[in-house]
C-alpha cells in the first residue's frame, strides 16, 4: 500500500509507539504481536525515507535503543491484559480508548460482543481511517480528550461496564485538564474503570530541566510537543481528585521482570 498521507507533519507521539510495536513484533520472542502496526509502519517508512527530521531518520535507520522499544511493548501488553480481563468478566462492555493514535487494540481483543470507541484529534482519526474501518461496534470519535463535549456525543452505554483507557496521554496534559477530565469521566460513567499511564511528579520535573530536554532531543529526536508536563505524586493524590474515585492498583515496566529489560 502506498501512503497518501504527509507523514512529515505527523506528531512524534503518534509515530514512536507505532514504530516500537512494529519493531517488537518482528523481534525474536516478541513481547507483543501487532501485525497491523507492521503494515502501517512499512507504509510510513516509504513516505519518510528522504526526510531530514531527526525522529524520521532514527525510525528509518532503526536507531532507537531497544529499551524504549521493550518498555512500550510491555506497556502495550499490560493495557491489553487489563482490557482482556475486563471483557472476560463483562463480555458486552464498552471500551473507550482516549488518545488512541494508530493503535489496533480493538482488532487484537475484539470478542464479537463489546462496543469500542477510539478517540483522538480529528487529524489523527483522519489518518486512522486510512487503515481501519468502523463497524456497528467499533467507532471513531474525532475530538480532543480535553474537549468534554465528546462525552455528550457518546451513545450512552447499555450497561455500567465501561473501561476507559488513557495510554500515553495524561503526561502530556496540564494538571487541571487531567483532573477535570477524570471528574467528567467519573460523573458520566459511575462504576466505570479508568486505566491510565502517568509519570511520577518528581520525574516530570527532572525531564523538563535543560539537560533532559537536550538529552531527549538528541537521543530520541523529540521536540517540545513530546515533553511531559504533568505527573501524580502518588495514588493518594489520584483519590483526592474527587469523591467516589477509588485507586485499584498500579504497575510499572519493571514489575514483569521481563528478560529483555
Amino acid at each position: 500500500m502506498e501512503s497518501k498521507i504527509n507523514w512529515k507533519h505527523v506528531s512524534d507521539t503518534l509515530l514512536i509507539p507505532l514504530y516500537c510495536r512494529a519493531r517488537e513484533t518482528k523481534a525474536d520472542e516478541p513481547i507483543i504481536r501487532d501485525t497491523k502496526a507492521v503494515e502501517i509502519f512499512e507504509d510510513i517508512k516509504t513516505s519518510i525515507a528522504g526526510s531530514e527530521k531527526p525522529i524520521h531518520r532514527k525510525i528509518v535507520f532503526d536507531q532507537y535503543n531497544h529499551m524504549l522499544v521493550v518498555s512500550l511493548a510491555l506497556r502495550t501488553r499490560r493495557f491489553d491484559r487489563y482490557v482482556a480481563d475486563f471483557i472476560k468478566e463483562f463480555p458486552e462492555a464498552t471500551i473507550i480508548n482516549l488518545g488512541c493514535g494508530l493503535d489496533s487494540r480493538f482488532e487484537r481483543l475484539d470478542n464479537g460482543r463489546l462496543t469500542w470507541y477510539d478517540l483522538d484529534l480529528p487529524e489523527v482519526i483522519g489518518i486512522k481511517k486510512h487503515y481501519f474501518s468502523e463497524t456497528d461496534r467499533y467507532h471513531f470519535l474525532p475530538a480532543s480528550a480535553t474537549d468534554l463535549e465528546w462525552i455528550c456525543r457518546l451513545k450512552k452505554p447499555e450497561n455500567d461496564h465501561v473501561m476507559i483507557l488513557a495510554e500515553g496521554l495524561f503526561m502530556y496534559l496540564e494538571e487541571q485538564q487531567t483532573k477535570k477530565l477524570i471528574l467528567a469521566l467519573r460523573d458520566q460513567f459511575p462504576g466505570g474503570e479508568l486505566v491510565f499511564e502517568i509519570t511520577a511528579k518528581f520525574w516530570v520535573k527532572r525531564m523538563n530541566s535543560r539537560y533532559f530536554k537536550w538529552k531527549f532531543g538528541r537521543q530520541l529526536g523529540y521536540n517540545k510537543e513530546a515533553m511531559f508536563t504533568f505527573g501524580f505524586k502518588d495514588h493518594l493524590e489520584v483519590e483526592a481528585i474527587g469523591e467516589g474515585i477509588k485507586f485499584l492498583g498500579e504497575w510499572s515496566y519493571f514489575d514483569d521482570r521481563h528478560p529483555k529489560m
